[in-house]
């Protein structure tokens, strides 16, 4: 039996996994071509298999922020870096 804080806490990060992929979503280019969605596919593998193989997680990060207060990337191939996962949490949405 969860306690409501776990819960409330568990509602918040499902909430921000699925405006993460409707941003992914919104963001992916109509007119990528099935090599370059095949790439992307790609980044998430190298990332699980360095999770996997390291000990340390890793994600897939946007170069140019999905949803930046300044500007705003899209879900395409060279946009996306594979990098430790404490990275990219200190990187937020920010692009320098």
């Amino acid at each position: 039996h969860l306690s409501i804080r776990r819960q409330r806490q568990m509602c918040i990060r499902d909430s921000h996994m699925d405006a993460a992929d409707a941003a992914k979503k919104n963001r992916t280019p109509s007119w990528l071509t099935v090599d370059e969605h095949w790439m992307m596919e790609q980044a998430y593998d190298i990332a699980a298999k360095r999770t996997q193989m390291l000990g340390i997680q890793f994600h897939v990060d946007h170069i140019v922020p999905l949803q930046g207060k300044t500007v705003s990337g899209l879900h395409v191939p060279w946009n996306l870096q594979v990098i430790p996962a404490k990275l990219n949490q200190q990187k937020s949405n920010h692009f320098n």
